[in-house]
């Protein structure tokens, strides 16, 4: 690509780690909180996967910024190893995410349609960390190419015979042998994309139908089960969306490699754009996740309002001792009684405004408290 088309992509990479970085720390800011709060009506697994998916997309807008880098300046600039753990932290996320948002989708339906016991058990944080960490144990063996095929690999271009020169790029890639690169892809496709959507559309849909047999056998109001199930059909409307419109692209491109001339500038530009779309959805999920559940907005707003008059409570806490501290220094208690004397001669509060200010400005300018005043 020229100098012109790498600006135009490393802008769009950049916009975007911007965003991406200020909706993941919003996330993080109403989500981590209530991890270890108490009495919190929504699942603790929930949170917990949420905020799994918000720390993986931070990591791998931090690896971005490399191929951000290497856009700017053409070419490569850092070892190997930096190379491969740029690309597993790429993949990881790239792989984890639709199994989050796939093991989301199995806690909402445990929760709420199958029996106490279970929904329970599927709603504690033991529980998912456990079965997090099972699918990151499984994404990284699925990983092994990886960490086996990446590497940085320098091309020669424009030899100038007259001038003795040569332009060397350097370029941070995966490049296993064709039947290795066939198998990794399918076997990729088929459980980081493929698996998770079945079950994504299947769980949440099911939720819907048991919400509308309950409603048949139990007194519940139509218009709260009503709103339910239309919050249940919205987010997974938006959610399958989103997954099929980012990730069909990138799973087509990938099998496609072979039959693509990657020496076009225009389909350069395009695989580029088609690897961005897995980040976006990486982005939505978490911000689909908080704004949809009125439980976690909730339990958040609570918390700032608790914070809020705890730290009134404690500043009010602060002045008291102050004034407290003062009444007690013998250099004041002649003007105090002054004061209070002068207060009940005076009727307006003008003059009120005028006493109290000739009393604050006649107090002496260094006074010392004792320890327990200063919070």
């Amino acid at each position: 690509m020229t100098i012109g088309y790498r600006t135009y992509v490393a802008s769009t990479y950049i916009g975007f780690n911007v965003v991406g970085f200020a909706i993941n720390a919003w996330v993080l800011y109403v989500v981590a909180p209530l991890l270890f709060a108490p009495a919190i009506k929504v699942p603790k697994s929930i949170l917990f996967y949420i905020f799994a998916l918000c720390v993986g997309d931070l990591m791998t807008m931090i690896a971005m910024l490399l191929l951000v880098i290497e856009l700017v300046f053409g070419t490569w600039q850092f070892s190997s190893m930096v190379c491969t753990s740029y690309l597993i932290f790429d993949s990881m996320n790239k792989f984890m995410a639709p199994m989050i948002v796939f093991l989301i989708s199995r806690t909402c339906y445990s929760t709420v349609c199958l029996d106490k016991t279970r929904g329970e058990k599927a709603a504690t944080l033991k529980y998912a960390v456990i079965q997090f960490c099972i699918a990151l144990a499984f994404v990284m063996v699925l990983l092994w190419p990886v960490f086996a095929y990446s590497q940085v690999f320098t091309f020669y271009m424009n030899p100038n015979s007259t001038s003795q020169e040569v332009t060397v790029m350097r370029k941070c890639g995966f490049f296993p042998p064709p039947q290795i690169e066939f198998w990794f892809n399918l076997i990729a496709c088929i459980t980081s994309y493929a698996v998770p959507l079945f079950g994504i559309i299947y769980w949440y849909v099911s939720v819907p139908f048991f919400l509308k047999r309950r409603a048949l056998t139990t007194l519940v109001a139509s218009s709260s089960m009503d709103a339910a199930l239309r919050k249940v059909i919205t987010t997974v409307l938006l959610l399958t969306v989103i997954y099929v419109l980012c990730w069909t692209p990138y799973w087509v491109s990938m099998f496609a490699n072979r039959i693509w001339t990657m020496e076009k500038k225009s389909i350069i530009i395009i695989s580029y754009f088609i690897h961005l779309l897995p980040y976006i959805s990486c982005v939505a999920y978490p911000l689909i996740f908080t704004l949809l559940n009125r439980g976690i907005r909730s339990a958040h707003a609570k918390i700032v309002a608790d914070q809020r008059r705890r730290f009134r409570s404690l500043t009010d806490e602060a002045s008291s001792q102050i004034r407290t501290a003062i009444r007690t220094i013998p250099g004041t208690k002649m003007k105090k009684n002054e004061f209070l004397t002068r207060t009940e001669e005076i009727s307006s509060d003008k003059a009120a405004s005028e006493a109290i200010s000739e009393f604050r400005d006649g107090l002496p300018s260094q006074t010392s408290f004792p320890d327990e005043t200063l919070l």
